[in-house]
């Protein structure tokens, strides 16, 4: 942001709440005084959430709860906003129908509901939009925003992070390192303890209430409730990272693509320039995902199988090249058009698809797959479905209820409304020039991990030689 805008703001200071980028922010805050904030679970979405509660307080609306979201089966767990309280999300792809706020910083949104206040923008991270654009006054350091960004992104190369920089837990200030220099360490040391830590119960949401718009805040108060909760300190944090590269060096394996396919669980083989692995091996006491690259520091790409359903591949982002490869493109439309004909084979009915969706809800205030959300996600790829009518009535009061007080009959209603493995996987999916994702391969049923080595394969067979 130039000292031009700034003095504007400063000058507009009295009059920022008309000037606001929300959306009917002004009536928003005349019906609502409280808020509940949803947030993607990793550092872009914490600061985001961090942020957008602070822009509603200038309003008079008090964050009163804030809740982690994640993509997949937990993104159906989250529980419901309550009423009369305003519902807010952000860092999401995924819009939810109890929204009345949703901003982004993706390339694409789906199953945002008409009549949402949606503020979506191709940004380094969702927080730099919302602090500096959404905002009439930064929220987070322009310094901060530069780190939150180049974690987000994943854009170490440029700025001659190695992977050493981005396992530390432990910060220390150097005298060697310039202040700037020493504020980036502290906020690549921050990002890794909010990962460390974000699966603790309760950790992540309190970090969003009690923090305020800085990393050096965030840090503090990581390590405070860390301290509360008796959760492993920096150090040992750091140490297990450490013990989990060491495990990982001795699981790579030599051999050619047929080694693939029998790939154990965080085992590797390097294909041509790239590293191909399936699962993270033993997690529990430590893991990183940059793991691959400090043990392959000359390697371009990664090729990583989840057993829950989920390929990746991406670019090292520790190697500077000058190789222009799209990711996505070469997997979405060179590898994938090679299974179409056998996924088009496998249909999954309605009631697969809302079981696979709600198995992980415990709670009856969860958010749920509604019929808003199927028709948000899948409607031009549902067979069975009309545009309208009785049956298409019954099917949105089914989907509406939780699958587990669903009756032998009205599971068997939902089972007449399909959707092929293909269309499912193409829409879950998707990726940019140095990340792509294939998802939902879980819904292939018995043997689908085969099929994942299978497909594998096919795409280290295309990247191998780039």
């Amino acid at each position: 942001m130039n000292i031009l805008n700034k003095l504007n703001m400063i000058e507009e200071e009295n009059n920022y709440i008309n000037e606001s980028g929300i959306r009917n922010m002004s009536a928003l805050s005349k019906e609502y005084k409280t808020a509940e904030i949803y947030y993607h679970m990793d550092l872009d979405g914490v600061t985001s959430a961090i942020a957008i509660k602070e822009y509603l307080k200038g309003y008079g609306i008090k964050t009163i709860a804030a809740h982690k979201i994640q993509y997949g089966g937990a993104e159906w767990t989250v529980p419901k906003p309550k009423n009369k309280v305003l519902a807010v999300m952000v860092d999401f792809a995924h819009g939810k129908t109890t929204m009345k706020i949703h901003t982004d910083h993706h390339d694409a949104q789906v199953g945002v509901e008409k009549g949402t206040s949606a503020h979506f923008a191709k940004t380094p991270s969702n927080v730099e939009y919302i602090s500096q654009v959404i905002s009439p006054r930064d929220l987070f350091p322009a310094a901060d925003i530069k780190t939150i960004s180049i974690v987000d992104t994943a854009g170490f190369a440029a700025q001659d992070i190695s992977p050493d920089d981005v396992m530390r837990a432990v910060y220390k200030t150097s005298k060697k390192l310039s202040g700037k220099a020493n504020r980036q360490m502290m906020g690549l040391a921050t990002n890794i303890l909010v990962l460390a830590y974000k699966n603790k119960p309760d950790f992540l949401d309190q970090l969003v209430l009690q923090a305020k718009p800085s990393l050096l805040s965030i840090y503090n108060v990581t390590k405070k409730l860390a301290k509360e909760n008796g959760y492993k300190p920096p150090e040992e944090v750091e140490s297990g990272k450490m013990a989990y590269v060491g495990v990982q060096a001795t699981k790579i394996k030599t051999g050619d693509l047929n080694t693939i396919k029998s790939l154990k669980n965080g085992e590797q083989v390097m294909i041509g320039n790239t590293i191909v692995q399936y699962g993270g091996g033993s997690m529990f006491k430590g893991y990183d995902r940059y793991t691959p690259f400090k043990s392959n520091p000359d390697a371009d790409f990664l090729l990583i199988a989840w057993p829950m359903g989920l390929i990746q591949a991406s670019v090292n982002p520790f190697k500077k090249s000058e190789k222009k490869i799209h990711l996505g493109n070469l997997v979405m439309k060179k590898v994938m058009p090679k299974f179409k004909s056998k996924l088009e084979k496998k249909i999954i009915t309605l009631d697969t698809l809302k079981f696979m969706f709600e198995r992980d809800i415990k709670d009856n205030n969860a958010m749920g797959f509604t019929f808003k959300d199927l028709i948000a996600l899948f409607e031009k790829q549902l067979k069975g479905l009309a545009p309208k009518g009785t049956f298409r009535d019954m099917i949105q009061d089914i989907t509406n209820k939780p699958h587990k007080s669903l009756s032998f009959k009205q599971k068997n209603i939902l089972k007449k409304v399909t959707i092929t493995a293909w269309d499912l996987i193409m829409a879950s999916s998707g990726g940019h020039p140095s990340i792509t994702n294939i998802s939902g391969l879980n819904f292939l049923g018995k043997n689908y991990t085969i099929f994942m080595k299978e497909m594998m394969v096919e795409i280290a067979k295309e990247m191998k030689d780039l």
